[in-house]
Parts: C-alpha cells; structure tokens; sequence
C-alpha cells in the first residue's frame, strides 16, 4: 500500500511538474508574438532610436576572446568593419593559441607592433605581444598573450578598453549591419540598462558540408532550439527584468561597472551566467534601479557543432557552467530581495534545467511502474503523450512561423517543414541525448578543467 501511495504522489507530482512547463511555453510564445507584432507594426528601434545612436557617436569596444580561430577569425572581423556604428574599436585578444591566429590577424588587416600595455585593473595572465591599426571611424587591437582560459581573455580585452560601453563577441560570431545601434539605442532610450544582449542565430545549413542525415538533424535541431532559447525563454524573461543568463557570444555591457564587480571570474566555465547573476546581485544589494535587456533585433549568427563529440563537450560544458554559477550564487534563488530574477529564473533554471534529467528519469519510471501496477490506464498513458509531444510541436511550429512572418530571422517553406519534422525527431532522440548529457556533467562537475574547449570549424575565412 504504501508503495502504491508514494506512486500515486509522485506521478501527482510528475503531472504537474510537466502542466507547468507547457504553461510556461504558452505564456512565453504569446509575450514573444506580442513583442515580434510590436517590433514589426512600430518598429521603434528603428525609427526613432537609429538616428540618435548614429549621431551620438558614442564610443564602443568590441572584446573578441580566441582560442586556435584561424578557420574563422577573419571574417568575424570583416563583419564588424561592414558594421555601421561609428567610433567602434575593435580588440582580439589572441589567448596563447597555437594556431596561426596571430600572424593572420596580423598579415590580413597591416597591423602595427606597439609597446605592451603595463598598467591593468584587473589582474591576467601577461600580454608578450600587442598590435594596433586605426582605420577609418575603426580601430583594430590585437593582443597576443599567455594562455589563461576564455575569462582570463575577456578581463584582458577589458584592461585593454577604454570605451563606455563594450561588446562581448566570440570568434566564430557575425554581428548583422545595425545590431550594435540597436544595443546602444537600449541604454540611450533607458539609462537603467546595464547590459544589453542580442538574439544568437545559426549559421545556414548550405555553409556546412555535405553530412550525413544525422549530423545535418543536429545542425536542425540547434536551430529549433535556439529559437525557443533566444525568441521565447529570453523574451519572457526580459519583461520582468529576470535573465539570468546574457549570451557570451554577443552582449553590450556598461564597462565601468563589469569593472567595479572585478570582471569575469576565471575559476568557472559558464563565465557568461556568472557575471549576470552577478550584476543582478551587485545592484540589487546597492538598492539601484536597472535593466539587464534583451532585444532580439540586435542579431549575430554563430557555427553551431556539427559533430556529435563536439556537440557533447559543448553542452557539458554549458551544463557544468550551469551548475557552477547556481551554486556560487544561490542565495538569490527563491529570494525576493533580488527581484524575479531570484524568484522565477533561478526556480526555472533548477528545476528544468539544474534538475530535469533527473525529475524526468523518475517521471518516466513512475509511469512506467503505475501501469504495471494497474494504477494507470495504459491507454490513457499513451494518449497522454501522443497530447503532450502535439502540444510541444504546435508551440514550435508557431513560434517557427512568428519568426518568419515578423521577418526576423527568415526561413523559406523547405526549411519550416525540417524543423518541423526534426521537432518530432528531437523528442524521441535529441532530448534523450541531453538527457545523459546533462547526468554526465553533473557528474565530471567535481573534476572538469576550467580551460577552452576547441570545437571544429567551417574555415569562412576568405
């Protein structure tokens, strides 16, 4: 009997653990539909805030941390050079790679040798070598230093800025023409800002190689993820001022106050998530009014691994980075005094992110044994999840078309129908694998190396 009670409690509780979540997709796909009509039919950003950005002029750096990028550096360059933003700076911050990074860098933009900066704010592995260009309305820095891991780079990039605001861009990014206006006209329209993120996009599938089914799913699934990620999850969030995670590939940042809280923290791998939590923490405690914002105008488009080894060192690694700023920063999960951010996100994040592999493993085996024990129709269990994987690919195919329809990240009809066909593969396959993904990381947490993790690249550079 009292097998059967504690059964019945945990499926009780299975249901609604899984009710709330499909809630939190509905309500995060209506405020994103709000957010893409309201972008599409005013257009405010474009219209009002482009011209003060533009003559403003305000100075921007831009902080790009590489690691053995030779196949792509380059180009992610070039693209800020297309950039429209005036008095941008632009600094690459080479960390001890072994590649040719350097010498490319070098040789492709006329860099000029310049004596090695001495002084620093924020204490990093020593510069051997420092470069510099100005072009026109552009300056380009490289930095060729010891190697000390991505954080190590980005407090390099750092001391090495001395604009108002900057750029955290990693070097396999894009930025589109105007997203920089876009994230400056954030802090203009509201001086509450104190960071402001940009949606992260895949780059198309034609620019990857001829893959076998699989590998080329993978590539399709990110996809469908990022689009959950970055035009609902983030979205939502936004409009209570809760994100508790700002991308590392593409984010603007007051640099004063990254700064005056010490920078990145070098002893962790999710350095992104750590320094939100942290500003969320900072300014809270100081009682001081802010907004950490998302705008998923502001894009750049990002390589996504195409290999499934690549893929599982990545998602580790964000998994531990995870697990990492959640337990140095946990007296702000459940706690008001840091607003929703604490309240929702951080309850969020363990209890779907943190904690689902394992809510889910027990969710299933409890299914599994309330039909062998005849607790459950198993009709009824089948036609639960026949409504349940309906209900996930209805919100995805909307969200899907809003995208488009709103013109914001463009698809043709091909490319809807396979992510609408790989949204059923990813229930029976891609969860699974994230599944033990997640439990594997959980599990490396204790050992796990706090250093760059290559991950294989499509060579862009032209």
């Amino acid at each position: 009997m009292m097998m059967i009670y504690m059964i019945r409690v945990l499926f009780v509780l299975f249901f609604v653990y899984t009710v709330i979540y499909l809630f939190q997709m509905g309500i995060s796909l209506c405020i994103s539909i709000y957010r893409l009509e309201k972008y599409k039919k005013n257009k405010t950003l474009n219209r009002k805030l482009f011209p003060i950005a533009f003559t403003k002029r305000i100075p921007v750096s831009v902080i790009i941390p590489a690691y053995n990028e030779a196949a792509c550096i380059t180009e992610t360059i070039e693209a800020l050079f297309e950039e429209d933003y005036l008095n941008l700076e632009i600094i690459v911050v080479d960390d001890g790679s072994n590649d040719n990074t350097e010498s490319l860098v070098v040789k492709r933009f006329g860099l000029i040798e310049e004596p090695v900066m001495s002084e620093s704010e924020l204490k990093t592995k020593p510069i051997l070598r420092q470069y510099r260009k100005v072009f026109d309305k552009k300056t380009l820095v490289l930095i060729h230093k010891e190697n000390g891991g991505k954080s190590d780079a980005l407090n390099c990039g750092l001391n090495i800025c001395h604009s108002p605001y900057c750029v955290m861009l990693d070097a396999d990014t894009k930025v589109q023409r105007g997203s920089i206006r876009i994230m400056m006209s954030c802090f203009l329209m509201n001086p509450k800002t104190i960071v402001c993120a940009g949606a992260v996009g895949s780059e198309n599938l034609k620019n990857y190689p001829k893959l076998p089914f699989l590998k080329k799913a993978l590539v399709v699934f990110q996809i469908l993820e990022y689009y959950r990620t970055f035009y609902m999850q983030r979205i939502m969030f936004d409009h209570i001022n809760a994100n508790i995670i700002v991308s590392g590939a593409f984010a603007m940042f007051d640099t004063d106050l990254v700064k005056r809280v010490g920078g990145y923290q070098v002893n962790t791998i999710g350095e992104d998530m750590e320094l939100t939590m942290r500003l969320h923490a900072f300014c809270a405690s100081q009682g001081k009014e802010y907004h950490i914002a998302y705008v998923p105008e502001a894009k750049c488009m990002t390589q996504l691994p195409f290999t499934y080894k690549d893929y599982y060192h990545q998602r580790r690694r964000w998994h531990i980075g995870l697990l990492q700023s959640l337990k140095f920063h946990k007296y702000m999960l459940g706690n008001k005094n840091y607003g929703w951010a604490g309240i929702t996100s951080g309850t969020f994040f363990i209890l779907y992110e943190l904690l689902a592999p394992f809510l889910e493993i027990i969710g299933v085996v409890t299914l599994i044994a309330a039909n062998l024990l005849d607790i459950l129709n198993l009709q009824f269990t089948i036609q639960a999840a026949i409504l349940y994987t309906l209900i996930v690919i209805w919100i995805q195919v909307i969200l899907v078309s809003a995208v488009n329809r709103y013109k914001v990240e463009p698809i043709n009809g091909k490319q809807r129908w396979i992510l609408f066909l790989i949204s059923i593969f990813e229930i029976v396959f891609f969860h699974p694998l994230n599944i033990v993904i997640k439990i594997i990381a959980t599990a490396m947490n204790y050992w796990h190396r706090k250093s760059w993790e290559h991950i294989q690249r499509i060579e862009t550079n032209r």
